[in-house]
């Protein structure tokens, strides 16, 4: 597995990967490629290569897109954490459960220079859960 930066000319690439990291609730139809062009979406990938942009995708040997991993600095309904840059992961299907995912975030914690905040979809479980 080899990492590439992310450039503001892969954003094609970006969409579908980030396309998979967009969590479906059990209850909702999964989402269609139109969601990207939703202004809460687009968010993430718009204007790639802003200050603070960093990202990268993780590909195998013959250069098949396995994953992504990205920070940017983004609005955030947690004030508390709306100094960090918010990270989106996202692992092609048939390169999870191979450490894909870990070391994407490896190299992405190399390169931030702060912290970073995960934005959850409310329906997640986990969100439901005292800490």
């Amino acid at each position: 597995m080899t990492f590439s930066e992310i450039k503001a000319g892969d954003t094609q690439l970006q969409k579908e990967l980030l396309l998979i990291a967009l969590w479906t609730p059990d209850d909702e139809a999964d989402h269609s490629p139109e969601v990207l062009e939703l202004p809460h979406i687009k968010a993430y990938y718009e204007n790639w290569g802003r200050e603070g942009d960093i990202g990268f995708f993780a590909m195998s040997p013959d250069s098949t897109p396995m994953g992504v991993v990205q920070a940017r600095y983004k609005s955030s309904q947690t004030k508390a954490y709306s100094d960090y840059p918010e990270v989106a992961i996202a692992i092609h299907p048939n390169y999870r459960g191979q450490g894909v995912a870990s070391a994407l975030m490896e190299q992405l914690i190399k390169s931030i220079p702060s912290g970073l905040r995960l934005g959850v979809h409310p329906k997640k479980y986990v969100c439901n859960q005292a800490v």
